[in-house]
């Protein structure tokens, strides 16, 4: 099934000269890889920014180009480079930029690959290539959203911030209809409580002690 999956954020880590984004194309059927230039159709999926920009877009003739939207300058290309091989392209960004892509597939992130320093990698659904994206200043959760999988994180937040976690929990149990008293919230509920009471000042505070004191008695009356 489709979906979308936040890959992490453009950095420099690893050997960089600077943030960028290393592009690499791999064909699992036979290890190579691929000149990106030639295979643009795997990487359709890239969507950049906060605003998840699509990196590429179709062409009259269905061939993928750079969208100018995306913003992304190519500063170096596939091929021989300094005496070695370069496997990818790079794409300059602004560092701190969030990735997504879009489509089914399976995400694995790779934390301090050497030269590589934070790699993101993306199986595509048809199980034919590897998108691996290097030098990441930060990464997303793993995610599988190949055939039978059904979630993925898609928030370019930390995942770190469980309020945000808990807001999401909460918004979908009324937007699904959970009974009100169902074990998970039974669970939650007084440590919910106590997480919130010193947050309402702000939006999610605010939210939740409406939840907890509507005058139909809330997610948890």
């Amino acid at each position: 099934m489709a979906g979308i999956t936040f890959k992490g954020r453009v950095g420099s880590t690893g050997r960089s000269t600077g943030p960028h984004l290393h592009v690499e194309v791999q064909d699992l059927a036979t290890g190579a890889f691929l000149n990106p230039e030639t295979i643009r159709t795997p990487l359709s999926g890239l969507r950049i920014g906060e605003k998840r920009v699509p990196a590429l877009i179709q062409t009259p003739e269905g061939k993928f180009t750079f969208n100018p939207e995306a913003g992304i300058t190519i500063t170096s290309k596939y091929g021989p480079r300094g005496g070695r091989q370069h496997k990818g392209e790079d794409w300059a960004l602004p560092e701190g930029t969030p990735i997504f892509y879009e489509g089914a597939g399976k995400y694995v992130p790779l934390a301090n690959q050497g030269a590589y320093g934070n790699l993101s990698t993306f199986t595509t659904g048809d199980n034919k290539y590897q998108i691996r994206l290097g030098h990441m200043q930060s990464l997303g959760e793993a995610a599988d959203l190949s055939q039978g999988a059904s979630t993925a994180n898609t928030s370019a937040s930390n995942p770190s911030d469980f309020q945000g976690m808990l807001s999401g929990y909460l918004l979908g149990s009324l937007l699904r209809g959970e009974p009100k008293e169902d074990p998970k919230t039974q669970m939650m509920r007084g440590f919910v409580k106590e997480l919130v009471q010193p947050k309402q000042n702000d939006m999610a505070g605010a939210l939740f002690q409406q939840l907890l004191s509507s005058s139909t008695g809330g997610l948890f009356g």
